[in-house]
């Protein structure tokens, strides 16, 4: 051994093989902007993403990185669909209401005009 330490599993140094406890590769899990778009804009890709979120940090506790990373994906990814598709919404239905307004007007001056 050329580093003068025996290799004891049972010593308080640190080992190569065994993660600490704490340490392993951060893996974000998106919960605050899966409630964000579930509250904003779209509540049922909302809570598939809140359900993809929750899901991280008990796969990490676990050391399932692979399986946190996936659920981090997953999650990250019905985000975005929460949120473009509450974009999408929201402007169609601001659009329909500009042309049922612009329907009423002109159908109100088609009363009046007779």
């Amino acid at each position: 051994m050329s580093s003068g330490m025996p290799n004891n599993p049972y010593s308080s140094g640190p080992q190569q093989n065994a993660p600490m406890s704490g340490m392993g590769p951060t893996v974000p899990n998106y919960l605050v902007q899966s409630i964000l778009v579930t509250i904003c804009c779209c509540i049922p890709f909302g809570i598939v993403a809140i359900v993809y979120a929750a899901q991280v940090n008990s796969k990490v506790a676990m050391g399932d990185f692979d399986g946190a990373r996936t659920s981090s994906d997953n999650a990250k990814k019905w985000c975005w669909i929460a949120l473009i598709t509450g974009i999408v919404v929201n402007i169609l239905a601001t659009v329909i209401q500009f042309l049922l307004i612009g329907a009423g007007a002109v159908q109100q001056q088609g009363v009046n005009g007779m």
